[in-house]
């Protein structure tokens, strides 16, 4: 018998996630869960995101692009550009060169969807800043 996995190394990061497909939505949180970090709300829209946000205070946002109705992920990371101590990622399924620059521009990440070890190693970055 093998034994079980060892946990995670690394600092745990107190994390907020937001997408409308329940599907995506679990997955993240059950991936970022056994990475060891703490999801602290769990949004469906971008009204949500911003509110969760504002009210936890949570060190990392990840976000979908687009969650209808309401702003999108690029909406929303300008939205809470300010909040202090916030990284934010968004994660999608878009490739869209324009809004990874807005993206960009108020220090977000934009990453597509389907490679895990891409928004793992990016998140990896922002614990040790």
């Amino acid at each position: 018998m093998s034994s079980p996995p060892a946990p995670p190394s690394g600092p745990s990061l107190r994390v907020v996630v937001a997408d409308n497909d329940p599907d995506a939505l679990d997955l993240l949180e059950l991936d970022l869960a056994l990475e060891g970090h703490d999801i602290i709300g769990k949004g469906r829209n971008g009204s949500e995101a911003i509110s969760l946000c504002r009210e936890l205070n949570p060190e990392l946002l990840v976000v979908d692009l687009r969650m209808p109705p309401g702003p999108n992920g690029v909406a929303v990371v300008e939205e809470l550009k300010d909040q202090p101590g916030l990284a934010m990622i968004i994660y999608t399924n878009y490739r869209d060169e324009k809004l990874r620059a807005r993206a960009k521009a108020v220090g977000a990440a934009y990453l597509l969807k389907g490679d895990l070890r891409t928004l793992r190693a990016e998140i990896a970055k922002i614990t040790r800043r």
